[in-house]
């Protein structure tokens, strides 16, 4: 039976005895024509009502290297990379080659972090905001003017073309605004 992945560009693809196809055309009578990715290639599978009806040509390359078990942790890696931001991506990467290793006690060839580091950052940077092109565009979330037990942070907002940004816990606030009461009861000599 064939298996419905995720490719590394985001799209569907079908995997199918250890080659991976596209779709290529969704016909009238409800069949869907899924060819190979290797462009060379003119094997093709008829999919109707996700019942495999029959496969046409033969494969004029060899097989792909990498199992189904592999594609779905590449697109596991792939999906915490986008919900977990605060954990850096070579982390996640490691940790879930490790699991994926001690799980499955295996030591399957996996595509080293070199061969998937670009589209880990590129997936990542579709869940971050855009960097502004100045200070004045700049837009903070509501997320990021609270500490972790959701105290208020940013205490001070200077909108102007400089702009100043202050940030500080409760406590040290207090303290800025004792040491303040300070320096104005003291009188000039």
């Amino acid at each position: 039976m064939y298996s419905i992945v995720t490719t590394q560009q985001g799209s569907k693809a079908i995997y199918f005895d250890n080659n991976l196809y596209r779709l290529r055309k969704r016909n009238k009578n409800g069949t869907g024509r899924w060819v190979c990715t290797n462009r060379l290639c003119s094997c093709c599978l008829i999919i109707e009502d996700e019942n495999l009806q029959f496969t046409r040509g033969d494969h004029n390359h060899e097989s792909q290297k990498i199992s189904l078990s592999i594609i779905q942790v590449v697109h596991q890696i792939r999906r915490k990379v986008c919900n977990d931001l605060l954990k850096p991506i070579t982390q996640i990467y490691k940790e879930s080659v490790s699991t994926y290793r001690r799980n499955e006690h295996t030591a399957e060839s996996i595509p080293m972090f070199n061969a998937l580091r670009l589209t880990l950052y590129r997936d990542r940077s579709t869940v971050l905001p855009k960097l502004p092109k100045s200070l004045h565009n700049l837009l903070i979330p509501a997320v990021f003017t609270k500490n972790l037990y959701n105290e208020n942070m940013l205490f001070f907002d200077n909108k102007q073309i400089t702009r100043i940004l202050g940030f500080a816990s409760l406590p040290t606030e207090k303290i800025f605004s004792k040491n303040r009461g300070n320096q104005r009861s003291q009188k000039p000599r």
